[in-house]
């Protein structure tokens, strides 16, 4: 995991400097895999989380507030009864591991002062937080977050027993390194591609470290044996000396849509212009952001899941029963032969033979000049000719009937496709709980989800009001921006003046957006190209290069009379090709 050693060490000294001396006031046990202590240092009060969750363990300076259960767990109980109003003496790593240990000057049950421990040990799945204590001299464990087996492991994990480090990896230690020791390992593993040489032989790199090492060498994916020894000990020496805080940048590296992927206790350069990143100023600052935006993104995927399902549900058997109905009105192309198969039939009548099969009648639609070819036509036998012909009336007037009717429900289908793309593309842009909902509210509203809908009445739908984005250009044009269909519907037909221009990727699902100006008043350029790069990059097709943009005055915009939410038309535009991008300032 990318919370290595080097960070584990970088973020206790950090927190030893502003913790150290600091009072915890209040322990919470938030949920079952973390901790929060409340620590009050010269009138201030900060938040230290304490984590063991798998995948998201860590420890740091928290800003984010969490519910708390009504009855603490055990293990929080014994906290509060044992180190409530304990005194913070220090915070440091155990040796080089991912072992962070806060240590605290508290009092037994007897009032006589004794020192007192809590472990943080980041591993994975493995990970724990450890409550131990000075007895006999020795560093027992008083209490754990997760309970061991002590016939289990090389080391036991109960009550009672001495606390041991984790067993340590059979690899260098990287502060400290000499060039001729490096160079030695290196020339040792040539098969080896350098970022694994780095990973696999000195202890503390997650792998973004040391693809970082290999990169800022210029031997990332090249075997030891053809990349450059001295650039790689150099790269090697400046990252591994960070350690000592001097060269440390915290920094988050992120996808393009703001969503973060990984960090580092180093500048990561080696995503180039692919990916985004943010440098910050703390390491418990940057671990908030990184793994609250993690946990932000989890929820949005958790509560979208029904609308997703839904969603993909309904597309699935529109595009079924568009395939039907197409079938079906291929069929509607034999009309006319049936109706030509009538007047024939007509035409002869009176050389037909009753109870026949099968008729061979002069074909005068086929008629060139004196010519008359023949063309035998099917007879129900039980039938008369005049009863045949009417037979075929019946079938024409039936299929030019359906002919109609097939082409609007294959309209109405391909409306309905088009408008759940324009779903899936809003729930992919989902930002907040709030987004969520309103998608939710729309798609209750018009049949498509039925949970909760007793909440959610169309009179409540008119009086909420969708709190859309707003951006400003380079050139200080304000933008608004609607992200789902009732964002659109607001902005562009209740927000939008029509003197103001109106921004949609072409054919494709996608967000409205509105440049807001004064009457007479002409943008320039650049103006326009950004808030069509921003209508791009909140679409469907985010991820081309050349993106078609329409816009227009509002002014030339109308809603159909039932048109689903978000749909709107219009019949003159200009058309902007533009790469998606966010160019603009968000307000």
């Amino acid at each position: 995991m990318s919370f290595d050693t080097f960070t584990a060490v970088l973020v206790s000294r950090e927190l030893d400097s502003a913790l150290r001396g600091s009072k915890i006031e209040k322990i919470y046990q938030p949920s079952r895999y973390c901790m929060v202590l409340l620590c009050r240092k010269g009138g201030e009060t900060r938040r230290l989380l304490l984590c063991a969750t798998p995948g998201a363990s860590r420890v740091g300076i928290t800003e984010t507030v969490r519910e708390n259960p009504k009855t603490p767990p055990s293990f929080c109980q014994q906290l509060r009864r044992h180190i409530s109003g304990a005194a913070v003496s220090g915070i440091y790593t155990l040796g080089f591991e991912r072992a962070v240990e806060i240590a605290l000057d508290s009092y037994d049950e007897l009032g006589f002062a004794c020192k007192r421990y809590l472990i943080v040990e980041i591993m994975g799945k493995y990970s724990n937080i450890i409550y131990a204590g000075d007895i006999d001299g020795k560093k027992k464990i008083l209490g754990l977050l997760r309970a061991g087996d002590i016939t289990e492991g090389k080391r036991p994990l109960v009550s009672g027993a001495e606390y041991e480090l984790p067993p340590s990896q059979d690899k260098a230690m990287p502060t400290g390194e000499t060039h001729d020791a490096f160079i030695s390992r290196m020339s040792a593993s040539g098969e080896k591609p350098c970022e694994e040489f780095i990973l696999s032989t000195y202890a503390g790199f997650a792998p973004i470290a040391a693809r970082e090492v290999a990169f800022r060498a210029g031997a990332l994916g090249r075997l030891c044996i053809d990349a450059e020894k001295e650039s790689l000990w150099a790269s090697f020496s400046e990252i591994a000396g960070a350690a000592d805080g001097s060269g440390a940048v915290p920094t988050v590296v992120m996808r393009e849509n703001g969503e973060p992927f990984d960090f580092s206790f180093v500048d990561i350069t080696q995503y180039g212009e692919n990916a985004k990143k943010k440098n910050f100023a703390g390491f418990s600052e940057m671990l908030d952001f990184y793994f609250e935006s993690k946990d932000t993104a989890a929820i949005l995927r958790q509560k979208t899941h029904d609308i997703h399902t839904a969603v993909s549900g309904n597309r699935q058997k529109l595009a079924k029963k568009l395939n039907i109905l197409k079938k079906e009105l291929a069929d509607c192309d034999e009309m006319d032969k049936y109706k030509r198969w009538g007047d024939l039939i007509t035409a002869s009548a009176y050389m037909l033979r009753q109870k026949a099969k099968f008729a061979d009648v002069p074909d005068y639609y086929s008629a060139e000049g004196d010519t008359i070819e023949t063309v035998r036509v099917p007879l129900d036998e039980k039938l008369t000719p005049a009863q045949n012909a009417a037979k075929y009336y019946r079938k024409y007037t039936k299929l030019k009937t359906a002919k109609g009717i097939l082409a609007e429900q294959i309209r109405i289908a391909e409306a309905d496709i088009e408008y759940l793309a324009t779903v899936e593309n809003a729930v992919s842009m989902c930002e907040t709980e709030a987004d969520i909902d309103e998608i939710r509210r729309e798609l209750i509203l018009g049949g498509y989800l039925h949970k909760t809908a007793e909440k959610c009445s169309p009179r409540a739908a008119e009086k909420h009001t969708p709190k859309v984005a707003r951006f400003v250009t380079s050139g200080g044009r304000e933008l608004i921006c609607g992200k789902n269909n009732i964002q659109n519907d607001y902005v562009s037909m209740k927000l939008a003046r029509k003197h103001d221009w109106w921004f949609h990727v072409k054919n494709s699902a996608g967000a409205h957006v509105i440049m807001l100006c004064e009457q007479g008043e002409e943008p320039d350029a650049r103006d326009f190209t950004e808030a069509a790069e921003l209508a791009a990059y909140y679409s469907s097709i985010s991820d081309t290069q050349n993106a078609a943009v329409d816009y227009t005055l509002v002014k030339n915009l109308k809603k159909p009379s039932g048109a689903k939410p978000g749909k709107v038309v219009y019949y003159s535009n200009y058309t902007a090709y533009v790469t998606p991008k966010m160019s603009v300032k968000k307000l």
